[in-house]
């Protein structure tokens, strides 16, 4: 007799209509009775899922979790390193009050690239470990590439929006004397209320990423304040550190 595996205390299962089995989420065959309990899902294609992303985020992210290869995995964290580079040039503005960089570009890009791809990966890890004392039964890989993708709106944000600023203040978008919202203060603002909805967006979409792993709103919402606060303090540190090397 086949024994059945039981995940009843278990959040993000799929259950089996052929023996009821409740199976982990990311299983496309039945622990139990070895029934197709849904489609195959081999590669990620890009566009189709950029386009989930924006229209249905939940199916998005189960898509990638039950996708077999995480492809484009790195090609999107490098355009988000892009991105994150940027960024903490903007905020080295702040936390350094000038903006003087003495460091390398490419060596600038490999810290930050560094910097986010060990964040990721640590975050994935410890997410995984705890959902496992949670019993909630997840994969570090399907973690990882969860996460990556809620980030996508930087690559949004570096392949258009950066592009335009640049056309726009020229040499100005890195001044603070003067600054941008005294060159051009109005159109400084609409784009920095477009960063900010790319903040904003980025945040919605780690929290259904979170959703998608967990089932639990509470834990979502946990996990979604944790990591959206590390990817500042990481931003923050890196504006002071890669630009006084």
């Amino acid at each position: 007799m086949t024994k059945t595996r039981n995940y009843k205390q278990m959040n993000n299962t799929i259950t089996c209509s052929n023996c009821s089995n409740e199976n982990p989420s990311y299983v496309h065959i039945c622990e139990n009775c070895n029934s197709f309990i849904r489609e195959r899902v081999y590669n990620i294609d890009l566009w189709n899922l950029i386009g989930l992303l924006i229209e249905s985020p939940g199916k998005a992210f189960k898509f990638i979790v039950y996708s077999e290869h995480k492809n484009f995995i790195g090609f999107v964290l490098l355009l988000i390193t892009v991105k994150f580079l940027v960024d903490t040039r903007f905020i080295s503005l702040v936390s350094l009050e000038s903006f003087n960089p003495t460091t390398a570009l490419y060596l600038s890009y490999s810290i930050v690239l560094l910097s986010l791809t060990v964040f990721l990966i640590l975050y994935s890890y410890c997410f995984t470990l705890v959902n496992e004392l949670l019993n909630i039964k997840t994969r570090f890989r399907d973690n990882f590439s969860v996460l990556v993708y809620s980030l996508i709106p930087n690559v949004f944000g570096i392949i258009f929006l950066f592009v335009i600023e640049l056309v726009v203040f020229g040499g100005y978008l890195f001044s603070i004397n003067p600054s941008p919202f005294v060159v051009k203060e109005f159109v400084a603002y609409l784009f920095a209320g477009a960063e900010l909805s790319l903040v904003i967006w980025s945040v919605f979409l780690s929290f259904t990423a979170f959703r998608v792993q967990t089932n639990s709103i509470l834990l979502s919402i946990i996990n979604t304040i944790v990591f959206n606060i590390f990817i500042a303090v990481l931003l923050f540190f890196l504006s002071k550190y890669i630009f006084t090397l």
